[in-house]
């Protein structure tokens, strides 16, 4: 059969026919060309990419899509002040959009068949835009090309979305036109042909063309198969096919288009318990269980219902992230972005206005950084009540002397979310927390659950005990006697520990960073790397400061490698250095790049040299190196554990063993290999120190306390 043999119609409108059955299917499967000019890049793959265009492609078919990238109002206002070019934000965009089809479970299959099709040629995509507006590519046109010469044009009103070919979708029309057909169809297939050449090679005034983002073909071409027949049709998701089991939000934003993600059972059982709780309480759920989901669904009911919302992170980074996962679940909402640069909420009393009591005012999210929030200015202005719903992101940071003031706040449901919610060694900031979002919600949501799950990737554990030198050991245990003293000149509360002064918590501070950065370190980590490190693989070193970062750079150069940096303070942009090892993968040593709200997925080694004596931290740096990531099948973990070489000799280093020894024997024990840390705790038992008695309720250390917690 060829085009020609088809009965088509001149006109197609929703209701009438089955735009997909009796229009779209049969002309893609007599095509050996399709060519589409049409809406968001995001929107376009989830319809094309299924069984029907995997044998339309087997059959020699290729695809030319021309399509607009998403822009957000960040990309926006950066390129209208100047900081980014419109092409630097169209690969930005694509960028992002590449990420979420990688990460998205839902499409993993679909868009490991797009990322052969790009990779094997068979499907060719361009970008295009209007370099002097604000506003998008909009038209929609397509040509399905036979061998024998036929073509078919349409255009309409029909976006390449579920919404728009679907029955359940839009009320959508379109045009038909054929060239075998003499006359009117014949002159406009040959003219729809000719714009659609022009377009492609960029010759349409006002209009700027840009090849598909290299990079974005490199970060498919990780998940492409070898040839067509590694993808299984069967697999894929067939988005026209879709209606009753997936919702895709209609809208104008690309976001709107994605498949919406369900709760799972341990998210729903969260969300009844915590209902059963008043609406108060704490999810205590580790990283990777999706808490952000978890809470945003919780969040949908309550401004369905009229009220308004209260969204608190402790930093930037998750204030950005923060407001991608509510634009992503919540439609037609309106974000009031407070903190992170963000100060409109305090002209005009908008703060108040916003977040009064009204159905009829939208659904409205405040999103805050808690050291914002904390301000009496914001609180003074935020309007309290039933109406308002509170959550916390991290809410262990919420419990600090500072960010407490926040739990001033007068509301009505009440949501914590952390992996650790208890605050190390600050049983009264605990409290506090307690005391205003209620109780833990049970039950917990633990890594092995996470790891059983799949949410998380299992992992090796391989700890190797660290020697300090004469020099350290003598500088510790000199530290230890001080501390000793100032601990007996120490204040005691009402059960009779002593009350920890600035002044002595800082003396923990700088005794733990002797161990942190003992130099036996820096050779152990070379010779890792050297036995382990496979070109292709992300590894990430995670250091103490900048010191010990610049010793570790200079001593794997010497030995032939190129590895990256990354932190906060480097001059210029830090985010390109985390841009391109996310990227490209490699050697990157860091400081604090395993802490709350940085992701990257595709750790698959990672080498720990400053080893926290703080379980939240320590939990959460192992949570993000086991994130899921396609490709990444289990993770291996490296850990420098400083031991002393005689107890009777360096009696100071006790409370460092017990410290370093628990959190082995923790990470060893939701390891794949449950035996990595009995190398120390057969070093334990020579110095006569019984492992059993090992718990990380009893910790002695409080070296970490205060380190992060006001920032």
């Amino acid at each position: 059969m060829a085009l020609e043999d088809l009965l088509l119609r001149e006109e197609y409108r929703t209701g009438d026919v089955d735009l997909i059955k009796d229009f779209y299917r049969p002309c893609l499967l007599q095509s050996f060309q399709y060519d589409r000019a049409v809406g968001y890049f995001r929107s376009s793959v989830f319809l094309l990419i299924g069984p029907a265009l995997i044998e339309f492609a087997k059959r020699g078919g290729t695809v030319r899509l021309i399509c607009s990238p998403c822009l957000t109002e960040e990309d926006i206002e950066a390129i209208s002040k100047g900081y980014k070019s419109r092409k630097e934000c169209v690969s930005c965009a694509l960028d992002r959009d590449i990420d979420q089809l990688l990460f998205h479970k839902t499409l993993a299959r679909n868009t490991e068949a797009l990322a052969t099709l790009i990779s094997l040629g068979v499907m060719e995509i361009r970008v295009v835009f209007m370099p002097e507006s604000h506003g998008i590519y909009h038209e929609k046109i397509g040509l399905f090309s036979d061998m024998e010469g036929g073509c078919v044009s349409f255009k309409g009103s029909v976006n390449e979305t579920w919404n728009g070919w679907h029955e359940r979708g839009n009320y959508e029309t379109l045009d038909v036109f054929c060239n075998w057909q003499i006359g009117r169809d014949r002159r406009q297939v040959k003219r729809n042909k000719a714009y659609f050449e022009k377009l492609w090679s960029g010759r349409i005034k006002d209009l700027e063309i840009q090849d598909f983002p290299n990079i974005a073909k490199e970060k498919l071409k990780t998940v492409a198969k070898s040839s067509l027949d590694g993808i299984e049709p069967e697999s894929l998701t067939d988005f026209f096919n879709v209606g009753h089991i997936f919702t895709i939000e209609n809208g104008q934003s690309a976001h709107d288009y994605t498949v919406k993600r369900k709760p799972l059972p341990h998210q729903i059982k969260a969300i009844e318990e915590w209902k059963k709780q008043g609406k108060r309480g704490v999810f205590e759920h580790a990283t990777g269980s999706g808490k952000t989901f978890t809470a945003l669904t919780a969040l949908k009911e309550h401004l369905a219902k009229g009220g308004v919302a209260l969204v608190l992170v402790p930093d930037r980074l998750l204030h950005k992230q923060w407001v991608e996962e509510i634009k992503e679940e919540i439609t037609e909402v309106t974000i009031l972005k407070a903190g992170d640069g963000y100060n409109r909420w305090r002209k005009d009393k908008r703060l108040h206005q916003f977040t009064q009591p009204g159905q009829d005012l939208g659904r409205r999210i405040v999103l805050a950084t808690m050291s914002t929030a904390r301000l009496s200015a914001f609180r003074d202005e935020i309007w309290g009540g039933d109406h308002l719903m509170v959550v916390a992101d991290e809410v262990h940071e919420i419990g600090s002397s500072e960010n407490s003031k926040v739990l001033e706040i007068q509301t009505g449901p009440r949501l914590g979310l952390s992996a650790t919610p208890r605050r190390y060694g600050d049983p009264i900031g605990t409290e506090k927390i307690f005391n205003y979002f209620g109780s833990i919600v049970e039950p917990p949501f633990t890594l092995e659950d996470a790891i059983s799950s799949g949410r998380l990737v299992e992992y090796e554990y391989h700890p190797e005990p660290i020697r300090l030198t004469a020099e350290e050991s003598e500088a510790w245990e000199i530290a230890t006697r001080k501390i000793s003293l100032e601990y007996a000149r120490s204040k005691s509360d009402d059960s009779g520990n002593p009350i920890v002064s600035p002044f002595l918590q800082n003396m923990l501070i700088q005794r733990a960073r002797i161990a942190k950065k003992a130099v036996a370190k820096v050779p152990y980590t070379v010779k890792i790397v050297k036995e382990n490190y496979v070109e292709g693989e992300s590894w990430l070193i995670y250091c103490e400061d900048q010191s010990q970062l610049g010793e570790v750079i200079v001593a794997l150069r010497k030995n032939g490698y190129e590895p990256c940096e990354y932190h906060t303070s480097m001059k210029g942009d830090s985010g390109a250095s985390l841009d391109w090892f996310k990227r490209f993968g490699g050697i990157m040593v860091s400081i604090r790049c395993l802490d709350q709200g940085v992701d990257i997925p595709k750790i698959s080694h990672a080498i720990i040299l400053a080893s926290s004596q703080n379980p939240r931290q320590f939990i959460q740096r192992r949570g993000r190196v086991l994130r899921v990531c396609p490709g990444k099948y289990n993770a291996v973990i490296y850990d420098a554990v400083v031991v002393p070489v005689c107890l009777d000799q360096e009696p100071g280093q006790l409370s460092l063993l017990k410290s370093e020894l628990q959190r082995s024997i923790q990470f060893s024990d939701t390891a794949m290999n449950k035996s990595g840390s009995n190398k120390l705790i057969s070093i334990a038992i020579d110095l006569g120190i019984d492992p059993e008695e090992m718990g990380l309720e009893d910790t002695a250390g409080i070296e970490e306390l205060g380190d992060n917690d006001d920032d």
